[in-house]
């Protein structure tokens, strides 16, 4: 990174100095204590999850995108299955489908949300072909998807409903958290999200009693859960190790403190960067409900105000610069430019800005001050 970069887009060396002597802490710990892989710390963390989710099982993996795959073995999504996805997400949203033997349907996404748009969905319901065998939306940045016309479209249809919620752990929809809405829900511990780990971890949340034990089994070689080296079905190694419990446990008690920061930030971000509008665009309003990953605004000339951003010495991120039907991973499903516009349009727009809460508000003033120079205004 240049010298020059005075506001780093992850800020880590900032956001992380408060996390320093947990880290020591629980790696003592853990060294002292013999038990290193999904023992206490680990069952303690599930329990503690649920109990924040509002369902009954919560199987600690080791990231989030292993509690997506997860998820789709445990209920025996495969070869032959088709799964509707968004156009526009982090690959994981797509690449779990297809790493099952399964094939992505893809859809396009809502304008203001960027996640999966129903209406976009019923097309592909609606579509030739296999029948559709799960639904597999994402929520994105700081945004929900519509969990209910989704909902209701998965009954219609008779198909599943898996909840990407990686980057919503603390956010509620209808009154209810985030996560717990679909058949089944997953978290992901990365460092970035608002509850992050010191490396990769992952969650699943279900009610399902079997399907838990299946996600039991799965991220465990496939191992009975009592006798060991008797496999009942091929699974993989997507264990929690004992640090990342024992952390994630300690952050999970200041995390209500997180979550309040990242919302102050992100709505500073707005009142100051939404007089812009055409030309830049924000997320929606209202963030008491949501869980703010990351603040992404959508911009005119979006690689101009970076370069301009850059010159003052803040540094952003563009998620995602390419829609994941034109990756090169799935040119084998024959997609086009143009299959889906929305997609299209947010790839060439969209830019996050730095938020994480160790940042302090006169941060956010100097980005928004010079952004709005940037289009001609008055900071």
């Amino acid at each position: 990174m240049s010298q020059d970069v005075r506001v780093p887009y992850h800020g880590w060396s900032e956001r992380t100095r408060s996390w320093r002597g947990d880290v020591l802490d629980v790696v003592a710990e853990v060294s002292r204590s013999d038990s290193f892989i999904l023992k206490d710390n680990v069952a303690r963390l599930e329990e503690r999850i649920a109990a924040e989710a509002g369902v009954r099982h919560a199987i600690a993996c080791a990231s989030g995108t292993g509690a997506l795959q997860l998820g789709l073995l445990a209920h025996g999504i495969g070869p032959g299955d088709r799964v509707v996805t968004p156009a526009y997400s982090f690959i994981a949203s797509a690449s779990t489908i297809a790493l099952a033997g399964a094939e992505p349907v893809f859809a396009d996404v809502d304008e203001e949300t960027a996640t999966l748009a129903p209406e976009s969905v019923a097309a592909a319901l609606r579509g030739g072909g296999r029948p559709v065998r799960a639904l597999l939306p994402a929520h994105l940045f700081c945004n929900l998807a519509d969990m209910r016309a989704l909902r209701a479209l998965a009954t219609e249809h008779g198909t599943l409903l898996i909840e990407d919620s990686a980057v919503a752990l603390g956010a509620t929809i209808d009154g209810r958290p985030a996560g717990s809405v679909g058949d089944l829900g997953v978290y992901s511990f990365f460092p970035g999200k608002p509850l992050g780990g010191i490396g990769d971890g992952g969650i699943v949340l279900t009610d399902d009693e079997e399907v838990a034990g299946r996600v039991r089994e799965l991220r465990n070689h496939g191992q009975d859960r009592a006798v060991r080296f008797l496999y009942h079905r091929l699974g993989v190694n997507s264990r929690m190790d004992e640090v990342t419990a024992a952390f994630l446990l300690r952050r999970l008690d200041r995390f209500a403190g997180v979550l309040r920061r990242r919302r102050e930030l992100a709505q500073r971000y707005q009142e100051r960067l939404r007089p812009l509008a055409p030309a830049l665009r924000t997320p929606p309003d209202g963030f008491g409900e949501r869980s703010v990953y990351t603040y992404a605004v959508r911009a005119e000339d979006r690689d101009a105000l970076r370069a301009h951003l850059l010159g003052r010495g803040v540094e952003t991120m563009v998620h995602y610069p390419l829609p994941l039907p034109l990756q090169p991973a799935f040119r084998h499903l024959g997609h086009a430019r143009g299959d889906f516009p929305v997609a299209d349009r947010l790839a060439r727009s969209v830019v996050a800005l730095p938020l994480h809460e160790e940042m302090d508000l006169e941060t956010v003033d100097r980005i928004a001050a010079e952004i709005t120079r940037f289009y001609g205004g008055t900071a």
